[in-house]
């Protein structure tokens, strides 16, 4: 079996809650700007705590 279709048959098994983390990995694995991975590697991670609704109430009167 080629590694594309190992890759795919991977993937398409994974649980849904694991797809994020394998689409960050892969935008990470495929570019070539430093500046860029970092923001992709850290971009799920961070989402998790600015995308609340506490979150949201501190900062509405700035």
């Amino acid at each position: 079996m080629s590694t594309q279709k190992l890759i795919e048959n991977l993937i398409s098994n994974a649980p849904e809650n694991k797809l994020n983390i394998i689409l960050a990995f892969v935008k990470f694995v495929l570019s070539e700007d430093d500046e860029t991975n970092n923001a992709l590697l850290s971009e799920i991670s961070l989402a998790k705590d600015w995308l609340n609704d506490e979150e949201d109430t501190a900062w509405q009167n700035l």
